[in-house]
């Protein structure tokens, strides 16, 4: 048994036309004030992120003295991998506890990946993370 075909149904030009000039209707979302991080502020080093926007992250610590303890530690392992890189840390918050990311900051995302890669032969853990 074959169905019937549905009926084909189709608008004429004048149905489909569109009118020359349709209403202009804005509508704008209020603007609410981000409050500032002091803790994010105040631990990180404006110059190194303000030339780039990637960073290669190699350790985050409980305390800051031991995320720079890394920061020293991988710049002296590494050597020329990191020779144009600024090392700084980033404060965050888990759970309540606060946290330090060791960061080394790059121009551009090929330049922090290249520069993770390199420290993964050195056996040194990291990523690469846009800032």
């Amino acid at each position: 048994m074959i169905a019937a075909a549905a009926p084909v149904v189709t608008a004429s030009a004048a149905e489909m036309a569109i009118p020359a000039q349709l209403p202009v209707v804005q509508a704008y979302a209020p603007v609410e004030e981000t409050p500032i991080d002091r803790l994010m502020t105040a631990s990180t080093n404006a110059s190194s992120t303000a030339s780039g926007n990637w960073a290669v992250q190699i350790a985050s610590a409980p305390r800051e003295a031991d995320a720079k303890a890394q920061l020293d530690k991988v710049a002296k392992q590494a050597g020329r991998v990191l020779a144009k890189a600024s090392g700084y840390t980033v404060a965050f918050d888990k759970d309540g506890t606060t946290y330090y990311r060791a960061r080394f900051g790059f121009e551009t995302k090929e330049a922090a990946w290249k520069a993770c890669n390199a420290l993964k032969r050195k056996s040194i853990s990291c990523f690469a993370v846009q800032q």
